[in-house]
């Protein structure tokens, strides 16, 4: 019996292993990020736009401000409320752009994902062709100083969801130990009513606090009502809502109890908690990084039963720890039926856990190049070791060895908590490399005539080419044709011919879509006249 019991143990140590070195290719999207732009990001406009247009890859919901338009000089363009296009909730844009002079202007966006998280950014598009006295880079720190919200709120966002994960766990993980019958300590009880207040305290600073963050306000946005209307409106506010409204069901079906934990609870009572405690959980995935995937109710079910197994564990492990539980008469039936539960719950928890990281992290290289990736590299590291001291601990219960036990499980709780605070922090991070612009910008000379060229947003995807043709002397008769093409070196793709629209004098952007990253060649055929050709050739890189 021993033996299959660390058997079964080594297979799940194993499978941690095995499966964090399987994962592959995921079809998953965690937060949103912005695809093109119109005007795009560098573009060099003859007139200014009449509206300012994001277009992302996946579903995005204006926020106030969502979108917003600033001068050389650093001053606000008073413009339209963004809104999201009836056709597709991936565009948003803004109208009500006034006329704008000669100069160069920055755009700086604000929306939340499907997800419940920020996406933010800016760029850069400049009006008229003389040169600007501005460096768009300066233009661009200047905007976006002091916009990311309060000092200090991302980690009390962390620390609510941490009490959230703690108290939601405390509060449905024991009560499935307690429904057992066997636990009459009061202060068991007490630890489940401290994890429901726990679970409501978080919630709801959870709910208040989302305020200043879509908005990247101040903390007096903690207390305004309207605000609070603004993320009712998101699907994270939503279920927050949902899941404080379900707490309040909990708080009723624990009164009916009336604090008879000493014996089993009828079956009425464990469906009905059973129900709403499903509830609870499922408020957690449907509006995490799952809810914004592909395949997204597969994977807010895998979720929500990872979740489930993490809480009965848990749950039920500090319950035992601190409880009283172990000083009973009933201990040794009590952590039985305890022992059992967690043999089942930590596996079914590291396999679907491995599921969802193999659905959210698109390749294995990645996963180091996020804050999110390196949260789940220690996650694991800390799984590893609950593992672990769970197959000891059923080895000390068999030696009936109740004061090493109580040493065992009070460290593997203890592990379960920093478990918990590591979890709080990659909720608020992507599990997905960010895409960032990386606009290429290069001046081509043949002969007697300059070619500016840029390329943006510069990575896989819809690409524009923006192309500025003159001479030393400045004065340049208009030219007869402009030909575009790309070509990625050293493989077998073909050669991608690039639509051309002239915008103005010598001022030509041309359009395509790169599918793969890697560094392209980029060539320009232009001819002055019928009976003249000019040829440009510049390295594009193109990042993934």
């Amino acid at each position: 019996m021993r033996k299959n019991f660390f058997v079964r143990r080594a297979v799940v140590l194993a499978s941690v292993v095995v499966g964090s070195l399987g994962i592959s290719q995921l079809p998953a999207s965690a937060h949103a990020q912005l695809e093109s732009s119109s005007p795009s990001a560098s573009a060099i406009l003859e007139d200014g736009p009449a509206e300012i247009t994001l277009d992302f890859n996946e579903a995005v919901t204006p926020v106030a401000r969502s979108i917003e338009i600033y001068d050389e000089s650093g001053n606000r363009l008073i413009l339209e409320e963004a809104v999201v296009s009836d056709e597709d909730d991936t565009i948003m844009s803004a109208g009500g752009v006034p006329e704008l002079p000669d100069g160069v202007y920055a755009v700086v966006y604000r929306a939340l994902s499907a997800d419940g998280h920020v996406v933010e950014g800016a760029f850069t598009f400049q009006v008229g062709t003389s040169e600007s006295a501005i460096d768009p880079a300066d233009l661009l720190s200047g905007v976006l100083d002091g916009s990311a919200g309060p000092s200090g709120l991302s980690w009390a966002m962390g620390i609510a969801r941490w009490l959230t994960f703690v108290g939601v766990a405390l509060a449905l993980g024991g009560l499935a130990l307690l429904a057992g019958g066997g636990v009459s300590s009061v202060r068991s009880v007490r630890l489940v009513l401290g994890g429901w207040v726990s679970a409501v305290v978080g919630s709801a600073s959870l709910f208040a606090l989302q305020g200043p963050y879509t908005t990247a306000g101040t903390w007096s946005d903690v207390f305004d009502v309207g605000v609070w209307a603004d993320v009712l409106d998101t699907r994270l506010g939503t279920a927050l809502v949902w899941r404080l409204a379900l707490l309040v069901a909990l708080a009723v079906l624990i009164a009916t109890l009336r604090g008879a934990f000493d014996r089993s609870a009828t079956t009425w009572w464990r469906s009905s908690t059973a129900l709403v405690g499903a509830g609870i959980v499922l408020t957690f995935a449907a509006s995490g990084h799952p809810s914004a995937s592909r395949s997204s109710g597969l994977a807010i079910g895998m979720d929500a039963l990872h979740l489930s197994s993490v809480v009965l564990w848990f749950g039920g492990l500090f319950v035992l720890t601190t409880g009283s539980v172990l000083a009973s008469p009933h201990a040794t039936h009590v952590v039985a039926r305890f022992s059992r539960m967690a043999t089942w719950a930590i596996p079914i928890a590291v396999v679907t856990g491995l599921w969802q990281t193999w659905h959210l992290v698109p390749r294995l290289s990645d996963i180091t190049d996020t804050d999110w990736g390196k949260g789940l590299l220690i996650k694991g590291c800390f799984v590893v070791g609950v593992v672990t001291l769970g197959a000891f601990g059923r080895w000390v219960v068999r030696r009936l060895d109740h004061t090493a036990l109580r040493r065992v499980v009070a460290v593997e709780a203890a592990v379960g908590l920093v478990v918990f605070a590591v979890t709080a922090g990659m909720v608020a991070k992507s599990p997905e490399v960010s895409s960032t612009s990386t606009v290429f910008q290069s001046s081509l000379v043949e002969g007697d005539m300059i070619a500016d060229v840029s390329v943006t947003p510069g990575r896989v995807g819809y690409n524009e080419i923006h192309l500025t043709l003159a001479t030393p002397s400045g004065s340049l008769q208009p030219v007869d044709t402009v030909e575009m093409r790309m070509t990625l070196p050293d493989s077998e793709i073909p050669t991608v011919s690039v639509a051309v629209e002239q915008l103005g004098p010598n001022h030509y952007v041309g359009s395509l879509s790169v599918l793969y990253a890697g560094t392209w060649t980029l060539e320009i055929l232009v001819n002055p006249d019928p009976s003249t050709s000019k040829r440009f050739t510049t390295d594009v890189p193109i990042s993934s």
